[in-house]
């Protein structure tokens, strides 16, 4: 890599950066002419250039822009399956650990450092965190979840629509090894059996809970557990030392697992009804993370939208009233009236002040060769992550503002925030550096001159070393 010189002299730290500035995560005013020394993986000192100090590696910093490395705290790195994804699950659930370590290293080449994976196939999910912690493998550092507590795995109910009674015994049997053993049979159980089986799981070794506030879906809307289980589930995960998170999609849903105490919703945006204030009061009160997905509510995707959104409202305009709910919901559809809602509600939780982590909720999706159409840009690994922190601006965000939700309080909703997420002696060498100030132009996050994971410079440009599901990026158009 042409940023690196390596020395010949006795090294006091293993890598040097020299006369960058530093955009420390904190918010702080960026420090230029500064150099940063790292070794054993830790950041060692930051501060000005010193005569006697020398490296293994020199990174010439000079022009360019030293961050700390990007967190998405909600991907997908394994193939799980759903009602119209069968076909992709048999065919590549056993190559699960490739598919993630694939991912994994996807986001690690667009600077992404720590991802939070919150559904999927947990023991392969388990095997590639480990490798990847151990130095067996290079990728981002994962922090995984596994089932989401309360469903009962790709092809229910609760997940899919799907009835029991209608799986073939392949679907049957990917159900429990998704669910292992916290299903949707928790949602029968009082409070001491829950808090049996959440301790079985989390002995298993998972980074975190999620757990079902609702069902999957805004339609019908449904409450998961009730408040007294909900408050077992993050009292136990908080006994542990682990963060508790839910997926709840209605104003009442989401109010019993803030009230129960849980430390970050993911996409919060996405509730089947427009915010009322006492809920957004009660969120920024509780200090409670919100996990977003602004890759899907900004740029390409909305300027569609629009269009989209301007013919359907023209021809609805020559139609009769619609004569039932059903037939008003398709109208709503075709409108796109949930992703207006989903933006609203979006706004209104950045201005009024609710911490706030990208969270792009990309995922494998099916096989490429059985695409009908290419997966969206905004969802792929890596690459959605960027377009998240670029959304949080279109939001309404500084992007100051914009890089802590993705470096800082990603941290927090890693449970991390004394070792990642921050550019501060001590900390451990996670760092993006970039060819152009993102305080100047948020899109600049794109222009990765090179990513340095566990105080290890990255040969982005070999990553991923494995293609499966992934091809060559096309070129962005914002």
């Amino acid at each position: 890599m042409s940023l690196l010189a390596v020395s010949g002299m006795a090294a006091a730290a293993d890598i040097l950066i020299t006369d960058v500035t530093v955009i420390d995560g904190t918010g702080a005013a960026p420090m230029s002419g500064r150099t940063v020394a790292i070794e054993d993986g830790r950041i060692i000192r930051i501060g000005r250039a010193r005569d006697d100090e020398d490296a293994d590696t020199v990174i010439d910093g000079s022009g360019l822009y030293l961050l700390p490395g990007f967190i998405d705290s909600n991907v997908h790195l394994t193939v799980y399956g759903n009602a119209r994804r069968r076909e992709t699950v048999v065919r590549y659930g056993p190559r699960n650990e490739e598919l993630a370590l694939e991912s994994a290293q996807r986001h690690l080449a667009h600077g992404v450092t720590t991802v939070r994976d919150s559904y999927g196939d947990l023991q392969s999910l388990l095997a590639v965190r480990d490798r990847i912690e151990a130095g067996e493998a290079t990728g981002a550092r994962m922090l995984v979840a596994g089932n989401i507590v309360g469903w009962g795995g790709p092809f229910s109910i609760t997940f899919s629509l799907l009835p029991e009674d209608e799986l073939t015994h392949f679907q049957q049997t990917w159900n429990d090894r998704i669910t292992q053993g916290v299903g949707e049979e928790l949602m029968d159980m009082g409070p001491e059996g829950v808090r049996e089986a959440i301790n079985a799981y989390l002995d298993k070794g998972v980074d975190f809970i999620k757990y079902g506030g609702s069902g999957h879906f805004r339609r019908p809307v449904l409450i998961g557990f009730s408040p007294r289980v909900q408050e077992v589930i993050v009292e136990e995960t908080h006994e542990r030392g682990k963060i508790a998170e839910t997926h709840a999609t209605s104003q009442e849903s989401l109010r019993l697992a803030v009230e129960a105490g849980i430390d970050l919703i993911q996409h919060p945006e996405i509730l089947s009804a427009d915010y009322p204030d006492d809920l957004i009061e009660l969120i920024v009160e509780e200090d409670v993370l919100c996990a977003m997905r602004p890759n899907m509510l900004t740029g390409r995707i909305w300027s569609e939208h629009l269009e989209r959104r301007e013919a359907a409202l023209a021809a609805q305009s020559e139609m009769p009233p619609p004569a039932t709910g059903a037939q008003e919901n398709r109208r709503a559809e075709a409108r796109g009236d949930d992703l207006e809602l989903q933006r609203r509600n979006a706004r209104r939780l950045i201005a009024a002040g609710c911490p706030v982590t990208i969270a792009t909720d990309n995922y494998q999706g099916d096989a490429p060769e059985l695409r009908g159409e290419p997966k969206p840009l905004e969802q792929e690994a890596g690459m959605g992550s960027l377009l998240a922190i670029e959304g949080l601006v279109e939001l309404g965000m500084t992007p100051m503002e914009a890089l802590m939700a993705a470096t800082r309080n990603g941290a927090r909703a890693a449970g991390m925030a004394d070792e990642i997420g921050a550019i501060e002696e001590g900390m451990i060498a996670d760092l993006v550096l970039l060819g152009s100030n993102p305080l100047d132009d948020i899109a600049n996050v794109h222009d990765i001159e090179a990513v340095i994971a566990k105080g290890r410079v990255i040969d982005i440009d070999s990553l991923p070393e494995q293609r499966i599901f992934s091809v060559e990026a096309p070129a962005l158009s914002r």
